[in-house]
């Protein structure tokens, strides 16, 4: 830029078109930068006589260009618009903002000012605020930043709305799909506020250990510390007593007596004004009972009868009380035990026997229900004697249970170590599970105590007090967009950024790695993938990891599955489904098999057929041979000459004939004779060569005289002569 003498230029927005030219503006000028890096100025500033970009003193008029369908650059002309600069062109602007079409945000050092079409301009300040950014808040409303005071948000008329992040400067605020805020600041980082923002208050770093309310409207906390506070309209705390001991402290209200009962630093004390000061042990001021009642470790007090004090009726740590029938139904350590008439009638009821935290009775249903640790919230029909349990098998966020908190006949509420639970029952036995945790925005997941008045639900924490409406916990199961995709696979180290379904894989291309993600906006941390390869693995399986592993996959048809579980729920329709397969090795297609099987019965069939051939080869050469022997009666002879002399002998005489070099040794029955001649020529020369059979290199032999024979050697005329390795299947022909 310095090509254009701009030694600074604050950008302010930035848009492109098709023809691939930028455009940028800093508010005072349009700079137009073509494909091919030219800089042009084509709105503001001009150059003055010495080359000096200047921005002309008649520019008090505020115009838009238009780039493209979905972008627009405002910057300052001489030329009239509707929109004009005059009430505060002295003023440096940071910004000119496009809220909507009709609607646009001129931001100064001092001001924000708010131009309506058709209207003049309206000035919004406040004293000791300095405007850093604004922008669109949804359809109807803008949001303007101040540096150290938050973010406001207001309508079209400039009335202020809502605020946040107070101490804090944002820079910018974005809303996401859902509603969601994520806010920018200067100094702070990125903030995100849910849509379905629970409010949330801290007490002194102490958690809440007990929650009641009484008619009026007021709300009444017990801490762990020992404080107590009292809760007016408008979330505003007043602390009514500093606990003094660091013992948490119980708080209950009772309609009979009108009045509110405190306890903390071992003694107890109404919203009436009576006192006791030597009060030890207590666990719970029971809110399931007409009298007043407390639960201790040492057994039952009745806080007034007759206005004076009763002694502990028993002598075992009891957690709660409710009273029914007659009958006092004690939760203690080990279980529930029913006290009446000064007698306990049941020492544990079977099924009961574990520790009970809470108890409370529902007369209109006749059941009793009740917190345990392990256990889950145990449903008690006293006229039946029956119990079933609601447990983390049946949805329960956690079976370690702290109150259970009735409604109406069909709805209670569970107090876990994992978030609070609402259990609606559409008949004594049939109910459904839903429940909330700090994902969901709840100050901690360790609750204590809750409290239903109206439309509001409060919940003691480990961690201090929420406060969310029924809707809001209803908008918490609203179907959930996580976004879930398959970024992409690597199959044998090799990467794929894009897998399609139905996809055909080598058969060594068995070693996959499937990278996934998702989004939450709430706590990442705390999504779950739940996996499986359908014809592969038997069960789903469960992972914080986005890279999921196979290796060595068989081959077949697969389908890989996955789904988003937050906070052991599966609250979202996304799911991947991506079918492929991995082929078989050629030498396993039915193909090849079935070539190899043709190939195979080939060869036998060649195998018979040759040896069918041989052996039909072997007998047709014995019927030849004797037929030939008689026709040829006559022509049994064989002619040589031996010193001089032509000698004639029968060749049935011959038993064999052996080689030695060039002459042959012709063995008959009566002598040997030694012929000049190659022992290949013998069986040319012969009359009836089917009579004899070359049996080694050196021998040949007249069939018809063999008398026995092996693998090894024949014996012909009780001379035993040596078989070649050549001729060994030669002597199939050989027939006995």
């Amino acid at each position: 830029m310095k090509d254009k003498r701009y030694t600074t230029f604050f950008l302010k927005s930035i848009a492109s078109n098709l023809k691939g030219e930028l455009f940028l503006s800093n508010n005072e000028s349009i700079i137009k930068i073509d494909r091919k890096g030219v800089i042009s100025i084509i709105k503001g500033r001009t150059l003055d006589k010495n080359g000096k970009a200047v921005l002309d003193k008649r520019s008090k008029f505020i115009k838009t260009k238009r780039i493209n369908s979905n972008q627009s650059i405002n910057y300052l002309s001489a030329t009239e618009s509707s929109i004009f600069l005059q009430p505060y062109c002295s003023a440096m602007h940071r910004g000119i903002v496009n809220v909507s079409q009709k609607v646009k945000l001129v931001v100064t050092d001092s001001a924000v000012y708010l131009h309506k079409k058709g209207s003049l301009p309206k000035k919004i300040n406040f004293k000791n605020h300095e405007p850093l950014e604004a922008g669109a808040y949804g359809d109807n409303f803008f949001w303007i930043g101040f540096r150290g005071k938050g973010a406001k948000v207001f309508d079209f008329e400039g009335n202020v709305k809502k605020s946040f992040l107070e101490n804090h400067s944002p820079t910018k605020v974005l809303k996401d799909c859902f509603g969601g805020l994520w806010v920018t600041t200067i100094d702070s980082g990125v903030f995100y506020m849910s849509s379905n923002q629970i409010d949330t208050f801290i007490f002194d770093n102490s958690g809440i250990n007990s929650l009641t309310s009484d008619p009026f409207g007021n709300v009444y906390i017990g801490t762990f510390n020992g404080d107590i506070y009292k809760k007016t309209k408008g979330n505003n705390f007043k602390k009514i007593h500093k606990g003094v001991i660091n013992t948490p402290s119980h708080v209950q209200y009772f309609e009979q007596k009108r009045a509110t009962y405190f306890f903390t630093d071992n003694k107890v004390f109404s919203s009436l004004g009576y006192q006791n000061k030597n009060f030890h042990g207590v666990l719970k001021i029971s809110d399931d009972n007409p009298n007043a009642l407390v639960s201790s470790q040492y057994g039952i007090y009745t806080l007034f009868e007759n206005d004076k004090l009763i002694s502990d009726t028993l002598n075992f740590r009891i957690h709660d009380i409710s009273f029914n029938n007659g009958r006092y139904y004690l939760g203690t350590i080990d279980g529930l035990r029913v006290f009446g008439k000064n007698k306990i009638y049941h020492k544990t009821i079977p099924r009961l026997n574990c520790r009970i935290d809470d108890l409370d009775y529902e007369a209109s249903s006749g059941l009793f229900y009740m917190a345990t640790l392990g256990e889950g919230v145990l449903v008690y029909n006293p006229r039946y004697n029956s119990v079933y349990a609601i447990n983390k098998k049946k949805g329960l966020s956690n079976d370690l249970v702290t109150e259970v908190y009735v409604e109406d006949k069909n709805t209670i509420w569970a107090c876990t170590n994992y978030g609070l639970n609402r259990i609606h029952f559409t008949d004594p036995k049939t109910f459904s599970v839903e429940y909330i945790t700090s994902s969901n925005g709840l100050l901690g997941n360790q609750l204590k105590d809750i409290e239903v008045i109206g439309d509001k639900i409060y919940v003691g924490t480990s961690k201090g007090l929420s406060i969310l409406s029924k809707s809001q916990f209803e908008k918490i199961f609203e179907q959930k967009k996580y976004f879930l995709r398959l970024k992409r696979a690597v199959i044998n180290n090799v990467i794929y950024n894009q897998f399609l379904n139905d996809s055909e894989l080598k058969h060594n291309q068995n070693q996959i790695d499937f990278f996934i993600e998702a989004v939450s906006f709430s706590d990442n941390k705390n999504l779950v993938y739940k996996y499986k390869i359908e014809g592969l693995d038997k069960v789903w399986r469960y992972t914080k990891e986005r890279k999921i592993s196979y290796e060595f996959l068989p081959s077949g048809n697969y389908k890989f599955m996955v789904q988003i579980v937050e906070g052991g729920r599966i609250l979202s329709n996304d799911k991947l489904n991506i079918s492929f397969s991995v082929n078989l090795p050629f030498w396993e297609t039915w193909w090849f098999i079935s070539l190899v099987v043709l190939a195979i019965a080939g060869l036998i069939f060649l195998f018979f057929k040759i040896k069918v051939f041989t052996y039909n080869q072997d007998i047709v050469r014995e019927l030849l041979r004797l037929w030939m022997r008689k026709i040829k009666k006559r022509e049994k002879y064989y002619v040589f000459k031996e010193a001089g002399k032509e000698i004639r002998i029968n060749t049935v005489d011959i038993l064999f004939v052996k080689s030695s070099g060039n002459y042959i040794d012709i063995h008959t029955i009566q002598k040997k004779y030694t012929v000049r001649e190659k022992i290949s020529d013998f069986i040319n020369e012969i009359s009836d060569p089917l009579e004899f059979l070359r049996v080694h290199r050196s021998y040949i032999v007249r069939i018809d005289k063999v008398e026995q024979k092996s693998k090894k050697h024949i014996w012909i005329n009780h001379i035993e002569i040596p078989i070649g390795e050549t001729y060994l299947d030669d002597l199939d022909k050989i027939v006995f």
